[in-house]
């Protein structure tokens, strides 16, 4: 297959995803480490051998379950199960044009049509398998990167398939903005899946040999999705390792079928850091003494003892081990031929010591913000543990829907674009915005709510209404808390409809005035 100009060649492209593999050898250990600790199931970085032990090491479980209420609590604050956690809305400069009369459409339309696209968008995002992958996606965030793979099936009810995929084996390339533009990545796949794993692979002679003959054979895969700047389009390309030839291509357009948000970052790095990396010390330094605790006990419980010998005793044969018998010369002055050796220790102060890191590893993960009773809670209580969780990851989630809510949303209307499911939508904040409805992004709209409505209270308290309509476009209050809350576009009035509104009562104002001058009486007044 030839590839276009502004790609290069095949061995540009190996050259650059060598590169980007370097830069991910960096972190192999540091990585290794953490998903050791906190998600040992989903630890690549030392190897994978189906039903290898992956706890042996893990000698307190505080780290895995926090991870796992962390990433629970994250993804029903930013994308809920079942739920849509965004809706879009026409841009000011669209705004601007339907004031000056620019299009054959009316306001109130174009937001009903937005609001069945986003709809229809959401409702294949619910029905596929995002929820699931979502949640191991926000378990590698935690940790620091998390990267998902949205692609196109062959199926017409479930034309979306969502994969989390492990952080072994994959590798990015930034942009100049700092955005993630380009993805790598290194696999194996069975020969017999090669031409079913991508649609219209051609595979060289030797490769259908292999097919043929060895169809269960691992085949190593490169898989390098590339944004094209001058195109500003997304170019997918496969090659087999030991080959000079491209196997498959694709045009993706503008949307990438990968999705890499970081929880944070640190300049001069690719790769995000979690605040599971932040307890990292809590985690190993709680393991260890986990560990010390636990041997502690099994020597108290088992004991330790003496027992007289005449021979002469080899300490460095001596190993300390619960049951264990240490022969010695003598015992005491009654000398008994087997006595119990006091080991002495304080477990109450280990115990507060683990309890502490405990406690350190939780909060850290946002364990502390839920109800540890299970309990159920009413809308008050999860819209201010919705609040205190925005006020603790607040950047992130910034960070987190520019990298990751609003790349899914753009991959999925394209493909449902493609498929002739909805119109093309120009998802880019020019034409369209995406306005953001999950808890985390309305308990952040609520605090800009409160401080407007404490800002308008005291003008009204202290220089009254008059003043407060000088100073405030009070008409405007409404729809700003509108689009702040997600109300269903139905339900809010046009520009146009507010400016007849408004209209209509100046013109009954006007009506009203008597001759004099005067306004009427209030017919709910006693005419003085």
């Amino acid at each position: 297959m030839q590839l276009p100009k502004e790609l290069g060649s095949l061995t540009d492209l190996k050259r650059r995803e060598a590169k980007a593999f370097e830069h991910m050898a960096m972190w192999h250990d540091t990585l290794d480490d953490a998903y050791e600790y906190f998600l040992p199931n989903r630890n690549l970085f030392g190897g994978y051998q189906p039903g290898a032990k992956k706890m042996d090491r893990i000698f307190d479980s505080t780290a895995l379950e926090a991870i796992q209420q962390g990433a629970s609590k994250l993804q029903e604050n930013i994308a809920p199960i079942w739920s849509r956690w965004a809706t879009f809305a026409p841009s000011d400069r669209v705004l601007k044009m339907l004031e000056e009369g620019e299009y054959d459409v009316t306001e109130d339309e174009i937001r009903a049509n937005l609001e069945d696209q986003a709809t229809i968008i959401f409702d294949y995002i619910n029905r596929s398998n995002f929820a699931t992958q979502f949640f191991e996606h926000a378990l590698d965030l935690l940790i620091g990167t998390g990267t998902l793979r949205i692609d196109e099936t062959d199926e017409d009810d479930l034309p979306i398939v969502f994969h989390a995929i492990p952080q072994k084996g994959i590798a990015f390339e930034e942009g100049p903005n700092g955005n993630v533009e380009t993805h790598w990545r290194k696999f194996q796949v069975k020969a017999r899946n090669l031409e079913r794993q991508w649609r219209g692979f051609k595979p060289s002679d030797k490769m259908k040999d292999i097919i043929k003959k060895s169809p269960e054979a691992d085949i190593d895969i490169s898989e390098g999705v590339v944004y094209m700047p001058k195109s500003k389009t997304y170019y997918g390309c496969v090659w087999v390792k030991g080959e000079d030839h491209i196997s498959w291509m694709e045009d993706f357009g503008k949307s990438s079928p990968w999705v890499t948000g970081r929880y944070s970052k640190v300049a001069g790095e690719i790769r995000g850091r979690g605040p599971a990396l932040q307890a990292l010390p809590d985690v190993r330094s709680l393991n260890k003494a986990k560990e010390f605790v636990l041997q502690k006990a099994a020597i108290d419980l088992a004991g330790m003892y003496t027992a007289t010998d005449d021979g002469v005793t080899n300490p460095y044969n001596l190993s300390i081990s619960p049951g264990i018998v240490i022969p010695v010369g003598s015992n005491n002055s009654s000398n008994p031929s087997i006595q119990r050796l006091d080991t002495g220790s304080n477990l109450q102060l280990a115990q507060f010591q683990i309890n502490d890191m405990q406690m350190a590893i939780k909060k850290a993960l946002f364990n502390d913000l839920r109800d540890p009773t299970g309990a159920v809670r009413s809308a008050t209580e999860v819209a201010i543990e919705s609040r205190e969780l925005a006020k603790r990851i607040g950047s992130a989630f910034g960070r987190l829907q520019t990298e990751v809510l609003i790349p899914i949303i753009k991959r999925v209307a394209a493909i449902l674009t493609r498929r002739g499911v909805i119109t093309p939508l120009e998802l880019d904040g020019r034409d369209i915005d995406i306005k953001f409805m999950s808890p985390l992004a309305k308990a952040q709209d609520g605090e800009d709510i409160l401080s407007v409505q404490q800002a308008v209270a005291f003008v009204l308290q202290t220089a009254g209404p008059d003043q407060a309509k000088i100073g405030f476009k009070l008409e405007d209050f409404g729809t700003w808390v509108a689009g702040k809350t997600g109300m269903p576009a139905e339900l809010v009035r046009s520009e146009a409809d507010k400016a007849k509104i408004i209209q209509a009562g100046a013109q009954a104002a006007q009506q009203g005035m008597d001759t004099q001058g005067q306004p009427p009486v209030d017919q709910g007044q006693t005419a003085l």
